[in-house]
């Protein structure tokens, strides 16, 4: 067997589960949802879930931060989310890495810490859920579609990835017995990354790294 270096410094690898939702000639999300499977970081292993629903909708009452490792939250937040063009930035309080792992941060008090399971597989469909005391969550990715490789520089972690690509077809949010409104669309601002408009609704098994 060959080996092969490269000249990157892998940091993350894990799952990063993706479902956005629009409703019918709506240019807005009205909910999305992402969730990190995360294998290594420089702040350990765990799940991070990032949860929001358009305020106006009763789930909304779920809006919020999961996790069983708020310090890898915390990270995830600050590289993907923080101070970014996006509706999950709005989850956690505009404070520093440093003051949300404080006792008495704002910050951690927003993180809930949840428990974590998934069911089925990569070939057809498979859900995540998330148990809290107060609430559960689910993401459902069905209609998988064949995987795809891709690799390069860019997004808004300005870093190198690989990654191993499962698009769906179809997927839904549900709290508790509450069904999110809304579906899957085209995405032309990942078109690039595919050749075709892609569905919102990714899986990608990947690593960061950086040069």
């Amino acid at each position: 067997m060959t080996r092969h270096t490269t000249a990157e410094r892998p940091f993350w690898s894990g799952i990063h589960y993706l479902l956005y939702l629009r409703q019918p000639d709506d240019e807005q999300d009205c909910a999305r949802f992402s969730l990190f499977q995360t294998e290594y970081s420089p702040v350990g292993g765990g799940h991070a879930a990032f949860f929001y629903v358009d305020p106006a909708h009763p789930s909304a009452v779920a809006n919020g931060v999961y996790t069983d490792n708020p310090e890898l939250a915390v990270w995830l937040y600050d590289r993907m989310y923080r101070n970014r063009d996006n509706p999950l930035a709005c989850l956690l309080p505009a404070q520093s890495a440093a003051d949300a792992r404080g006792a008495s941060s704002k910050t951690e008090a927003s993180i809930i810490t949840a428990r974590f399971g998934r069911r089925g597989d990569l070939h057809r469909s498979l859900s995540y859920h998330i148990d809290t005391a107060n609430v559960q969550i689910t993401g459902t990715w069905a209609g998988l579609e064949p995987p795809f490789v891709h690799h390069g520089a860019g997004g808004v972690s300005s870093v190198y990835t690989y990654c191993f690509f499962i698009t769906a077809t179809s997927a839904s949010l549900t709290v508790g017995e509450e069904t999110v409104p809304g579906a899957i669309y085209q995405r032309q601002d990942w078109a690039p990354l595919v050749g075709r408009p892609l569905s919102s609704c990714l899986i990608g098994d990947e690593f960061w790294a950086q040069r």
